[in-house]
């Protein structure tokens, strides 16, 4: 499907390796995001999470990063064609490039879908686009987190979601670099299964951790259906609800 389409904005995805899913809209929809007057979207993609950001908050900036040129320019027809062209920019450079000319502490907020395969695991992507955007070849936990460190506000956030195994990895590899785990959801795909995936928010300044559970589908009567906190996080987005 090469158009998305969401209650207020669609996207265009048919030049980007990695599609519109369930984890980028979850995300998307579940970053605190509300008192945020910058944000940053590390590895935007098709743009999702920075327009879903640019819908939920009326009053910020939003600035995102892609470094395959097909989607930053996928991305930037998107945020264009969107009703928030005017708070929303993207630029064609890593988060590594970026810090390097930029500000210290100037994002309220910062989100990302980041890559978490590694290649030295043996999973084999044959496509190179797909590769970049899954695997952490060309950007690590460590460089992300380092990165990010540099470019967020004492008293702003760093939210993303990752696959359990590697969402536990990151989370102790936040703590060895001062973060503080404010948020951590484990996200269940259907009732009665293990979760298999983390909604993760880290801060710097101390906070107790708010630790919940989010099933995206449940069973009735035989039949799936999803979830009312799947169906409330996402109302205002997907046109199914």
């Amino acid at each position: 499907m090469s158009t998305f389409r969401f209650k207020q904005f669609e996207i265009q995805q048919d030049k980007c390796a990695m599609k519109i899913g369930t984890d980028g809209v979850l995300l998307g929809a579940w970053a605190n995001i509300a008192q945020a007057s910058s944000i940053l979207d590390i590895g935007t993609g098709t743009g999702v999470l920075a327009l879903m950001s640019a819908q939920r908050n009326s009053n910020a900036f939003v600035h995102a990063l892609e470094i395959d040129q097909n989607a930053f320019s996928q991305a930037s027809d998107n945020l264009k064609n969107s009703p928030w062209q005017n708070r929303l920019t993207v630029a064609h450079q890593s988060i590594q490039q970026y810090i390097e000319h930029s500000p210290i502490g100037i994002f309220d907020s910062i989100i990302s879908n980041p890559p978490y395969f590694k290649i030295e695991t043996g999973t084999v992507i044959q496509n190179t686009a797909r590769r970049q955007a899954r695997s952490t070849d060309a950007l690590t936990f460590t460089t992300l987190l380092d990165c990010v460190g540099k470019i967020l506000h004492p008293l702003g956030n760093f939210s993303v979601i990752l696959p359990t195994q590697e969402g536990t990895e990151f989370m102790q590899l936040a703590i060895e670099k001062k973060f503080i785990i404010k948020r951590c959801i484990k996200v269940i795909p259907r009732e009665g299964k293990a979760s298999n995936r983390f909604l993760i928010e880290l801060v710097f300044y101390d906070t107790p951790i708010q630790e919940d559970t989010l099933i995206i589908r449940t069973i009735e009567k035989g039949n799936h259906h999803y979830t009312a906190e799947f169906k409330q996080l996402h109302k205002d987005f997907l046109l199914a609800f």
